[in-house]
């Protein structure tokens, strides 16, 4: 990357602009872009040191999964001039922002990164505005936005304006009404200086829409057919079919457990059978007579590897319809597929369930699910005690 590249000399040369426009033009792009180029140390470097400074930020930034301010400039360069190692330094941020972003094979997401583009507004700005058309989704790089709803008041018969929710950094908006060609459900105002990363609705369209609508369509008809999902209306429907995704196990694969798996995702099962896998830990205790019995360690007891014994125990089988990890009890729990040739389970975020006023019922099912489930002392007792 060369220091010319990022001059106003461009604008100066643009014709058909008079003298006094175009230094208005680099005075408002200065100010504009100011919050991020005031503390960065790279002001005062030589030019032909620029290249390698920008190289050592970018693969800092990398390895500490922080955006730093060479990796924004990467967003101001033409889509063509953007090197593959840029791309892959700015890959992680849109994974975490976009949820739809983990869908999309590599190929796709490099892109998509590279017709993306950088934004900046002042606080107070209005971003998006409820009723509008979409025209970009956002990414917040740095600040604070605020989502309001325009609500009709019952007795005044006045719009009242209403706050949602607050969104930072690593945070995404706009996505649905650009998905779904839509207009805008709520307005969206800066609560400070807010740096974004902007997709067009087109760039969408033309890169990833077409390449996830079966996908889209897949997860829809799953979510339609399972009786957990029946009261979501169909903007919610849409939203939790791009959000979700479809899992596939071979038989005897590993599901979830131990922190590994998708843990932050609710799974129902569509195909196969999936069952649990209980690790209890047990010592052999040999009394002064010879005779035997069997202790289970407790979970306030500190842990004697010389004594204790982990014993792997089926405890049960989840079949069709069924569902698990949506906030019950997971300790020393692990799913594995049976043997099954072929086992699919849908795969739906916590934080949907969460936010999702209709789907307030899986605190019951939480309930059923600790209830039905065995303990460990139950799994114990039976093995030990019968």
């Amino acid at each position: 990357m060369s220091l010319t590249s990022l001059s106003h000399h461009d604008v100066f040369k643009k014709k058909g602009l008079q003298p006094i426009s175009r230094f208005r033009a680099v005075v408002y792009t200065v100010i504009a872009n100011l919050p991020w180029l005031q503390h960065d140390d790279y002001v005062l470097a030589p030019v032909n040191l620029f290249d390698s400074i920008c190289m050592k930020h970018l693969i800092s930034a990398y390895e500490l999964s922080e955006i730093s301010v060479f990796q924004k400039l990467i967003l101001f360069k033409p889509p063509e001039e953007r090197t593959v190692f840029e791309l892959e330094t700015i890959e992680w941020m849109f994974a975490i922002g976009f949820k739809f972003f983990h869908l999309c094979p590599i190929e796709i997401k490099m892109a998509l990164i590279r017709r993306a583009t950088y934004k900046c507004y002042g606080p107070g700005r209005w971003i998006l505005k409820q009723g509008h058309l979409s025209t970009n989704m956002y990414l917040i790089v740095k600040g604070h936005v605020v989502i309001t709803e325009d609500v009709l008041n019952s007795v005044t018969k006045l719009m009242d304006n209403t706050e949602l929710c607050k969104l930072k950094e690593k945070k995404s908006f706009g996505e649905s009404a650009v998905m779904f060609n839509t207009c805008r459900t709520n307005s969206v105002q800066s609560l400070s200086t807010v740096e974004l990363i902007s997709i067009s609705k087109n760039d969408f369209t033309d890169i990833i829409k077409d390449n996830l609508q079966l996908q889209w369509n897949a997860n829809a008809i799953a979510i339609k057919n399972s009786s957990y999902f029946k009261h979501l209306s169909l903007m919610e429907l849409n939203k939790c079919s791009t959000i979700s995704f479809i899992k596939t196990f071979k038989e005897n694969d590993y599901v979830l457990g131990k922190g590994l798996g998708d843990i932050d995702c609710a799974h129902f099962v569509l195909e196969g059978e999936i069952s649990l896998i209980q690790c209890l830990k047990i010592k052999r205790i040999v009394n002064r007579y010879g005779n035997v019995r069997f202790k289970l360690k407790k979970n306030s007891e500190k842990l004697n590897k010389t004594k204790y014994t982990d014993i792997h125990v089926d405890t049960c089988t989840f079949l069709s319809d069924s569902c698990f990890n949506i906030g019950e009890n997971m300790a020393d729990k692990e799913f594995i597929t049976t043997d099954i040739k072929e086992t699919k389970c849908l795969c739906v975020p916590h934080w949907f369930m969460a936010e999702t006023e209709k789907l307030k019922c899986w605190e019951f099912v939480k309930l059923d699910l600790n209830h039905i489930i065995p303990s460990k002392d139950q799994v114990f007792s039976k093995l030990y005690r019968s």
